[in-house]
């Protein structure tokens, strides 16, 4: 009668065995899956930065470029406004537009230019004389990112010195 006993009771903690390791094994897939999960979000964040900050350097040289082809290009637009960079495939040149538009569908770069003072120093101050001849140059990317628009600015000076 006792190896009766232990033989049930042995296939009772056979069960509970089942259970505890199908826990652990499935506590353990959840982690790595969320783990992944998180690591996935991480780099599409990075990816993200990365490709806003090349699309920013693109744009302070598209700025630069129809500079000189023209100062006049420049100087001729409205303080103030928002721009945006459009590429002609047919000319190969860069222009201004108050049109909006997006790269690839998902990041939008805009482009303000404000004016610079200088003071008697000929340093550039907050206030003074306008420099007609120098601009500050604001280029802007955003994009959404989880239901929230993330945003990188670059800001820079280009003068007319071709004249």
């Amino acid at each position: 009668m006792k190896n009766n006993f232990y033989k049930n009771s042995n296939k009772g903690f056979s069960l509970v065995e089942v259970v505890v390791a199908s826990a652990i094994i499935s506590i353990i897939t959840f982690s790595i899956v969320s783990a992944a999960s998180k690591g996935l979000a991480l780099s599409q964040r990075a990816l993200h930065q990365t490709q806003a900050s090349y699309i920013l350097e693109e744009g302070a040289e598209a700025v630069k470029t129809i500079r000189d082809a023209s100062w006049t290009n420049i100087s001729a637009l409205t303080i103030g406004t928002t721009y945006y960079l459009a590429y002609n495939n047919t000319t190969n040149t860069w222009s201004l537009s108050t049109s909006a538009n997006t790269i690839d569908s998902f990041f939008t770069r805009k482009v303000q230019l404000s004016e610079v003072n200088r003071d008697a120093n000929d340093d550039i101050a907050s206030t003074g004389t306008v420099d007609t001849r120098t601009k500050k140059v604001d280029v802007n990317v955003s994009w959404l990112s989880s239901g929230t628009t993330v945003s990188k600015t670059l800001s820079f000076y280009i003068t007319d010195i071709f004249s």
